[in-house]
């Protein structure tokens, strides 16, 4: 027999009935949901060309772009007035070619090309720039350094040098003498790539093995912890990109035994799957990005047609920004992200184009759950009153 409810205990059920279906729908309609702030773009004194951004905590962005007047440099901003950190036009960089990176307080790491000949590694805020590795002096002399460095909240930068275009190892520096962390003369790894830091200086790379395949590796203190091989049961080839979180866990692309391809994060043990080729949605993957929750920003090219950036398997409910939404009052033709493009709150900094040809930076900001939080704490009040009167 049904237990005998009060008219008053009834009104309670169906006002928590509500309450759970007003939470549900807020949920579901907050997934996917960014804000966008416009960073820079081509309308004011940039031009068309602007490279892969990074973002840090605080959600300010660093980035390259080309100069009207000519030249180009290497910039910061969070929606105001943007910071200038380099620029070509100066008596030091003949160019600054490459993609930065920025920390918590605003210090960029960057490759740059010298006015005197040759590169470096170069960090800086807004004012005086602090070398990190010249390949005009020894032990560079002659060499090539590799795209894009990364740099943690102490300073410490993480770059790769080699020969183009093999670039065979990882050192780490902060203005004093560099030191090496993975060496292509030692007897594990015949090159490593792609360095990326976190604030504990463990350091994930992809390197290419002495015995043979590649994998995806994270190093602390000396020691290597393999995070994906291309040798195991599971993964043909790793490592288009590979991004490290605070706790040291690593998001990464790689091809499969099976056919196709996927995203992936691990630390160590088992891998988890963020989202595969072989269904119905994605069908091939570029860079990735990590923050500390484990939440993963990819590049992702669709089944149907068209590309997009997205934060998980689904690419309606998980989707960023992609090409054919609006934005800024035009159509998106083309967006990027890098392996620094996620913050902890959730902000995504990329660079876009647009169908009216202009072209910039700029930075999606999660829906807010306060909003959800605030409507069923009015629930709860009304769930209150009628709780008072049914008494």
């Amino acid at each position: 027999m049904r237990p005998f409810l009060s008219h008053g205990q009834r009104r309670i059920g169906v006002s928590l009935s509500i309450i759970a279906s007003l939470a549900a729908l807020l949920t579901a309609s907050q997934a996917g949901v960014y804000s966008f702030t416009n960073i820079a773009d081509s309308t004011g004194s940039f031009s068309t060309s602007f490279g892969i951004p990074s973002i840090n905590a605080s959600g300010r962005a660093a980035f390259t772009a080309e100069l009207d007047g000519g030249g180009n440099g290497i910039f910061t901003g969070a929606g105001g007035a943007t910071t200038t950190i380099a620029l070509s036009s100066g008596p030091i960089f003949s160019t600054l070619p490459f993609d930065p990176a920025i920390n918590a307080s605003g210090t960029v790491a960057f490759l740059g090309a010298l006015d005197a000949g040759g590169k470096g590694i170069f960090s800086g805020s807004g004012g005086a720039i602090t070398s990190i590795a010249l390949s005009t002096d020894p032990p560079f002399s002659g060499l090539d350094f590799g795209a894009a460095p990364s740099i943690n909240s102490g300073g410490t930068v993480a770059f790769q040098v080699g020969i183009f275009p093999i670039y065979s190892d990882v050192l780490i520096g902060s203005g004093g003498p560099p030191v090496g962390v993975v060496l292509s003369i030692d007897p594990t790894f015949s090159s490593a790539d792609l360095p990326r830091i976190n604030d504990a200086g463990t350091i994930a790379f992809i390197g290419d093995l002495d015995a043979g395949g590649r994998g995806v590796f994270t190093i602390s203190g000396g020691l290597v912890t393999p995070i994906a091989l291309s040798t195991g049961p599971v993964f043909s080839t790793t490592g288009f990109s590979a991004a490290i979180n605070a706790t040291g866990t690593v998001a990464f692309t790689a091809d499969l035994d099976a056919g196709g391809m996927g995203v992936f994060t691990g630390s160590g043990g088992p891998t988890t799957t963020i989202a595969l080729s072989s269904g119905p949605i994605f069908s091939a993957f570029g860079g990735t990005s990590i923050n500390a929750a484990g939440q993963v920003a990819f590049f992702g090219f669709l089944d149907a047609g068209g590309y997009g950036l997205y934060s998980g398997p689904d690419a309606g409910a998980d989707k960023i920004v992609a090409v054919g939404d609006s934005l800024f009052g035009s159509t998106v033709t083309g967006v990027n992200l890098s392996t620094g493009a996620l913050n902890d709150a959730g902000q995504i900094a990329f660079d876009y184009s647009l169908a009216d040809g202009r072209s910039g930076i700029a930075v999606a900001t999660p829906a807010p759950e306060p909003t959800s939080l605030a409507l069923l704490s009015g629930s709860g009040g009304l769930l209150a009153t009628r709780r008072r009167r049914a008494a």
